[in-house]
């Protein structure tokens, strides 16, 4: 899987893509065919269900792909190519020898990439990854960073080396989150596809072409991002403003729950604060449940698919934040510079 072109410190770099179609990776897509490169092939994960005959589910999943890679690469021609279990690497390393790309990139992709696979681009894989490692480090770091409170300190995006070993690999460049990046699940949204637009288009051709090293990651005792059952439990030592955040990342999926009676009711997002909070055990009733938090009883919402539609749809119409200025990037190991380059 050479490239024909060997990379220089010119000319367009052609890469393999291993991530879902969404508006988290779509803008990373349209930014690195605006730098002047190649997406020689899109690597998407195979459904989880796949059945023996036709399926009106995936192929509107299907469709939901080409509607949002038209949105952001308009009618330019992408080879798709659906890998999942079980995977078949062998095979997809013969699809993929016909590319002649220079790199893979990859994002939020399902299973760890074979090193086989990796060394048979001339410029190895990239990663990113949705937080500042080598802190959370795993398959759920925007979550445990809002259930830990920890997502104004380690909240980010990583552009990495990969390597053996889950999110382990040389750090080439970090997008940090400030807290008002988290107030809401637009602003997430946009900060990451940002984070990873900029780190796409500037950081990854700087490495291809031998101008960024990246640094190893320091060893130590990291946090896990791994979300357990517990994790979406609301307590009464929370805050409001905790549990509104983690209403904000962890809501629609996989939900947030209170126990009520002995059973768990699954929660939508607030309606308003009721006052001081009155020692009473959360009531539930039409469709609202309300309970005493660390600083106030409130009142939310309860699940439904109604609901669902409903913030979908808000979500659907929102526009970005106008006037928002462009976030920090640094870059590590910057060949020719004293100290790492910081945007």
């Amino acid at each position: 899987m050479k490239s024909i072109d060997p990379v220089g410190n010119a000319g367009p770099i052609g890469a393999v893509f291993m991530l879902d179609i969404s508006v988290y990776t779509g803008p990373l897509l349209a930014g690195w065919v605006e730098a002047g490169h190649r997406i020689d092939v899109i690597v998407v994960p195979g459904f989880r269900r796949q059945p023996k005959g036709f399926s009106i589910g995936n192929f509107r999943r299907r469709l939901k792909r080409r509607r949002l890679l038209r949105r952001y690469l308009g009618n330019a021609r992408v080879e798709l190519i659906e890998f999942g279990r079980p995977y078949d690497w062998d095979a997809l390393g013969r699809q993929l020898s016909k590319a002649a790309a220079d790199v893979l990139i990859s994002y939020a992709f399902p299973t760890l990439i074979p090193q086989d696979l990796l060394g048979s681009f001339p410029k190895g894989g990239l990663n990113l990854h949705p937080a500042l490692l080598p802190n959370y480090r795993g398959p759920h770091p925007i979550h445990r960073l809002a259930v830990d409170g920890l997502h104004a300190i380690h909240g980010g995006v990583t552009l990495h080396r990969m390597s053996a070993g889950f999110d382990h690999g040389d750090i080439l460049g970090q997008v940090p989150f400030s807290k008002a990046d988290w107030t809401s699940k637009q602003t997430l949204i946009d900060s990451t596809a940002t984070a990873m637009r900029m780190l796409v288009s500037e950081a990854a051709p700087d490495y291809c072409r031998g101008i960024l090293l990246g640094v190893p990651q320091p060893a130590g005792d990291f946090v896990w991002a791994r979300l357990q059952p517990a994790h979406m439990m609301i307590s009464q030592a929370m805050s409001i403003e905790h549990v509104a955040r983690l209403w904000q990342v962890l809501g629609l999926l996989p939900g947030i729950y209170i126990e009520m009676a002995g059973r768990k009711v699954r929660l939508g997002f607030q309606v308003r604060k009721l006052g001081l909070p009155t020692g009473q055990a959360p009531v539930r009733r039409w469709g609202m449940a309300d309970f005493d938090l660390a600083d106030g009883r409130v009142l939310h919402l309860t699940y439904s698919r109604v609901l669902k539609r409903l913030v979908n749809a808000k979500r659907a119409i929102t526009r970005a934040p106008a006037g928002k200025t462009a976030p920090e990037m640094r870059l590590f190991g910057k060949v020719g510079a004293m100290d790492d380059r910081q945007r």
